[in-house]
């Protein structure tokens, strides 16, 4: 069983003489670690986004999350909340417009602004794929003891904040 975690935000720059460097063994193992678990992550994701027909990139999910999430959106707002250059969303969009998941339209007195919404069907779909999702994070949930569960949920939390802190 695994001791109780002291609070993250209370963690303490090591005190001495020595302070970590970038090569020393346990950043080095620390940060593959991190590394390990982000792949994994878009692994899984991914390969999840792939089961839906259409089969959509984990980036076309990331779009469709954001508008299910926000509303209506243009395409840079859109591109920002998805974490894709403005570029790549519209080509994505494009995509995703032809096969009947979004709707794209100009914004009336601003023909520069292309406004997003998702369709019946792609709404449908996103149902699904986060369906699916939400049953690989049950399984997940269940492997983990109560302990573990606690500990996961403070140290994921706390590394996203520092991951967004970069």
């Amino acid at each position: 069983m695994t001791p109780p975690m002291q609070n993250a935000h209370s963690a303490q720059e090591p005190t001495g003489d020595h302070l970590p460097q970038a090569g020393d063994a346990e950043f080095q193992e620390f940060t593959r670690a991190v590394q390990d678990l982000l792949g994994a992550v878009r692994r899984s994701r991914g390969r999840l986004a792939g089961q839906t027909r259409p089969a959509l990139s984990l980036s076309q999910v990331q779009l469709l999350e954001s508008l299910a999430d926000h509303g209506t959106l243009g395409v840079s707002e859109m591109a920002e909340h998805a974490g894709v250059t403005t570029p790549t969303a519209t080509r994505m969009l494009k995509q995703l417009e032809r096969d009947g998941i979004v709707t794209r339209t100009r914004k009336p007195g601003n023909e520069r602004r292309v406004e997003i919404e998702l369709t019946e069907a792609g709404a449908g779909l996103l149902a699904e794929h986060r369906a699916r999702l939400r049953e690989r994070q049950l399984r997940a949930f269940r492997e983990l003891t109560p302990e573990h569960r606690a500990v996961a949920t403070e140290l994921t939390r706390r590394l996203s904040e520092l991951v967004d802190e970069m």
